[in-house]
């Protein structure tokens, strides 16, 4: 219901109509007394003033019937007799004069500019035209006087507000004030051309309105307009102070991501005087982000915003001394030339003066450091910093508080989406594969990115898979434009040339890790010292995360690299690589003395770490490094091949034996003593051992022909040797493989000369994994009181030794002897303590094997959720026969249920799976699979 225009009633977008003239002026009267009583002599007077109707009384209350009658049909609208007059009851919010109103207050006593501003220009758009229509009385024009008078209120609120927040482009959109004008608009007005940049404009404007003053009212300007008018004369900003410099560089046009960043920056520097640097290394993006943030933020730094490289890491150009930095800024903020100080303590002091009170963004991109940023800090508490460095400027936060946004590699979803925007999403789309390898060989670095987008877009038609192909060639010579500015090869340059000669060698040494990852302990063996870890980290050469542990990009660390071939003679080079394969020797010795206590003589003698020494407090610390630290050691071990660290590799398999085996990591174990196997000289008692170990992890893989060819061989070197340790080990392997073939008796004289051979050797453990073995068998064979009596005597060895590991073995045999006895309450227990062993212990193969034998002491849905975790289990670790047991019972349970068409596809996988292990078994389930064809059948 409207009255700031033509009194109007609009219900669901509909008009109403509200009658001709006269009954409108009725409605007015009402709508703006809304909810309040309003006598009929008040009514009369206000629409007829002077010139009554004959019978006013009457002629009102037919107006009033047919309105209502008009607002019938609207929710939430009467009109009322009450006391000698009329009321409209309705909500005042749904009539636009009050509703402005309500707005006005709002906004007046809103702090935000830009929520008060939102609020003035909903109230204002509510008029439409001269309030109250065709209402003419003298009422109704004082009326439409007060009403005039707060829409003029309302939009020098208003424009006050935009100057705030430097809107000055809004208000000069607005038509110019007449000559009469108020000072306070015509000031709003000049102030906005001012600061447009048209300060002549605003000098004119100034002139002709102090003219109409001087001769209409025979006044000068106030105030405002007279401090205004001295602004403009001396180039002073808003606040006063002199000029606003405007020199941020573009916005980059294709920055794409970072929205989490951005977000932080908000936060960062959401209070006046705060201070932010965006610390990372060469070419991730940080002078793209810190622009792209500013040029989003201007209104809020209306005094303007002060830029410079710092060229802290130019790979041309020497660092810019501050004292020239502070001689641009004070120019740029309005000093004359012949003003500026050229002492430079002085330059600062000027420079911090004037800077005291103004709301300004200093932007100081590419700082070498926090000496070389402090002298360029503003002053006072207005102005906001933003810093972008390749050091964490660790003093800066320190001393000024200043808050840090460690910048990291873009993720593969925002990677993808810079190179899309650059190469287009079609030609990502055409060639999925190599768009995908570009991916992968940048590393999420964004300058690598924008390279290889560029290399694509200059030459139209070229294909993404040429570029990929360079990359795969030589990643730094296809990210090298030959132009310093854009050449990944000098970014990192630029880097390394500001590292003292320790760091820098240390840098250099990092071309050695195998995957780009290290632990503190580990790099403090390679460099022979702790320093130049911090310093690297502090360089954004090194990244740590998680804490403890470090990680150098992949473009990086084949810059050292090449700095190392290129700087470092071949016997430094392989000293530092021996320092930090002895280092993790030393440290897996250590883990694996916690992890499997009683089995020292399996592992042989290592060097000192060059580095800390290690101290596992328990198990679940040893295991946890074994865990961390394996593709590290793996991976130095395949590359140590060619830098002639033979004997490290051969032991490195040695002392990785048991936690390989025992974690079911068994395609690692197999290339790891594969390789060591090819290293050790032929016939001794290194190539027994590693040729041992290369045929169980064979034998766990399901390959049980190639193993048991390495377990004979190994059995003939030990045999030669008289080695009984080896011997007993390789006739343990060689007695398993004849198990899984069926080969019973042949299986059982192995395991009883390996239990000679361990009794021999005088090693405790080494006897009752041989009985546990031998005990394991007989209950297959189905002698399960023999076999109770053999696991009885391998579970005394493990209690007196305190070993879980070999415990949870003979927990889980002993609990399938129990139950070829009958006895499935006892077999329960003892299965469930077994697994708890093995889950304890990270005892993977001695779990799954569990599940499996549990699982068969069960029926239903029982059984199959057993059989499942083991399946589940064993085809994590690749464990074909575990797998193939798995299938094979949840297969039988399924078809002992009568469901055969669950059953099937279970049977069939256990068939295959026998089948390529040549295991008897494969029988059984060939009369299951004929049984569930021919349903009227049973097993």
């Amino acid at each position: 219901m409207g009255v700031l225009g033509p009194v109007e009633v609009v219900a669901d977008g509909i008009r109403l109509d509200v009658g001709h003239a006269r009954q409108r002026d009725v409605l007015a009267v009402l709508l703006l007394e809304v909810a309040r009583v309003v006598p009929v002599d008040t009514l009369v007077d206000r629409v007829w003033g002077e010139r009554p109707p004959a019978q006013p009384r009457n002629a009102l209350y037919g107006y009033v019937s047919r309105l209502r009658r008009a607002f019938a049909p609207v929710d939430g609208v009467t009109i009322e007799r009450d006391r000698g007059g009329y009321v409209l009851f309705a909500d005042p919010r749904t009539v636009d004069v009050h509703r402005f109103e309500n707005l006005l207050g709002r906004a007046r006593t809103t702090v935000e500019d830009d929520a008060a501003l939102a609020l003035y220009e909903e109230a204002l758009a509510l008029w439409r035209g001269r309030p109250l229509g065709e209402l003419e009385s003298e009422w109704a024009d004082g009326v439409r006087g007060e009403l005039a008078y707060k829409y003029e209120a309302a939009v020098l609120d208003r424009n006050d507000r935009r100057l705030r927040i430097g809107a000055h482009a809004a208000v000069l959109a607005e038509p110019p004030p007449d000559g009469v004008a108020g000072e306070r608009a015509a000031a709003q007005r000049i102030e906005a051309l001012y600061l447009d940049g048209h300060p002549a404009d605003a000098l004119r404007e100034y002139e002709t309105f102090r003219s109409h003053l001087v001769e209409e009212l025979g006044t000068d300007p106030g105030p405002r307009l007279r401090a205004l008018h001295q602004r403009i004369l001396t180039g002073a900003g808003p606040g006063g102070d002199r000029s606003a410099p405007r020199q941020l560089p573009a916005a980059p046009p294709s920055f794409v991501g970072r929205t989490e960043e951005l977000a932080a920056l908000d936060r960062m520097l959401a209070d006046r005087g705060a201070v932010a640097v965006i610390s990372g290394a060469g070419g991730l993006g940080k002078t793209w982000l810190a622009v792209r943030w500013a040029t989003d933020n201007v209104t809020r730094f209306p005094d303007g915003q002060l830029y410079v490289d710092l060229r802290g890491f130019d790979p041309a150009h020497e660092p810019v001394p501050a004292a020239g930095v502070l001689r641009g800024f004070l120019g740029a903020l309005g000093v004359a030339g012949r003003s500026i100080p050229s002492e430079p303590d002085e330059l600062a002091a000027l420079y911090r003066s004037l800077t005291a009170q103004r709301r300004l963004l200093v932007l100081l991109d590419n700082a070498r450091d926090t000496d070389h940023v402090i002298p360029l800090l503003p002053g006072g508490s207005s102005c906001s910093v933003l810093v972008t460095s390749r050091h964490g400027f660790g003093g800066l936060l320190t001393t000024h508080g200043a808050s840090a946004l460690p910048l990291r590699t873009l993720d593969e979803r925002q990677a993808r989406e810079l190179l899309a925007h650059k190469v287009g999403a079609a030609g990502l789309a055409e060639e999925p594969e190599a768009g995908q390898e570009i991916l992968r060989h940048c590393g999420g670095l964004s300058l690598a990115l924008a390279i290889a987008a560029a290399r694509i877009a200059a030459q139209p038609g070229r294909r993404l898979s040429s570029v990929a192909a360079e990359l795969r060639e030589s990643r730094l010579d296809a990210l090298d434009t030959g132009e310093l500015s854009a050449s990944v090869r000098a970014v990192f340059s630029a880097s390394y040339r500001s590292l003292d000669r320790q760091c820098a060698s240390a840098f250099r040494l990092l071309g050695l890790l195998p995957d780009g990852g290290i632990d503190r302990a580990a790099a403090a063996a390679l460099f022979a010292d702790t320093r130049p870890l911090r310093a690297l980290c502090a360089a954004h050469l090194l990244e740590e995360n998680p804490p403890g542990r470090f990680r150098i990009h992949d473009l990086v660390k084949l810059y050292a690299a090449e700095l190392l071939a290129e700087t470092d003679a071949p016997a430094d080079r392989l000293a530092a690589s021996t320092r930090l394969f002895d280092h993790y020797l030393s440290w897996a010795s250590a883990a694996m003395d916690r992890m499997s206590p009683h089995e020292p003589y399996l592992r042989p003698r290592t060097a000192r770490s060059a580095g800390p020494q290690p101290n596992f407090a328990a198990h679940e610390d040893a295991r946890a490094w074994l865990d961390t630290e394996r593709a590290t050691m793996l991976a130095l071990a395949a590359d140590a091949v060619e830098t002639g660290l033979a004997e490290q590799v051969i032991r490195l398999s040695a002392i990785l034996w048991r936690y390989l085996d025992v974690a079911a990591h068994y395609d690692e174990a197999l290339t790891l003593h594969t390789t060591a196997l090819a290293l050790t000289g032929t016939g001794t008692a290194e190539q027994g051992f590693a040729g041992q170990a290369v045929g169980m992890a064979l034998f766990r893989l399901g390959r049980y022909d190639e193993g048991a060819g390495h377990l004979e061989r190994a059995l003939s070197i030990a045999l030669d040797r008289r080695d009984d340790l080896l011997e007993s080990m390789v006739r343990n392997g060689l007695a398993s493989v004849d198990d899984m073939r069926g080969r019973r008796k042949a299986a059982r004289k192995q395991y009883k000369l390996a239990l000679a051979a361990a009794r021999r050797t005088g090693h405790a453990l080494l006897e009752g994994i041989a009985l546990c073995n031998l005990g394991e068998h007989y209950s297959w064979c189905g002698h399960h009181q023999a076999a109770i009596g053999f696991l009885e005597q391998s579970g005394r060895i493990a209690q007196d030794l305190g070993s879980a590991g070999l415990g949870a073995p003979v927990l889980a045999a002993l609990g399938s002897a129990y139950a070829g006895l009958g006895q499935h309450d006892k077999a329960t227990r003892h299965f469930q303590r077994a697994l708890e062993f093995a889950r304890t212990g990270g005892n993977t193969n001695v779990e799954v094997a569990t599940l499996n034998e549990f699982a068969a002491t069960k029926t239903g849905a029982e059984a199959i959720k057993l059989y499942e975790d083991a399946q589940v289990l064993a085809q994590r670790i690749g464990h074909l026969h575990e797998r193939a047991r798995a299938h094979h019972g949840i297969g039988k349970t399924h078809h002992t249920g009568g469901n055969h068409s669950e059953a099937r596809p279970h049977l069939e996988a256990a068939l295959a799976a026998y089948t390529e292990l040549r295991a008897p078994e494969a029988d059984d389930v060939r009369a299951l699979l004929s049984a569930v064809r021919r349903p009227g059948l049973t097993c």
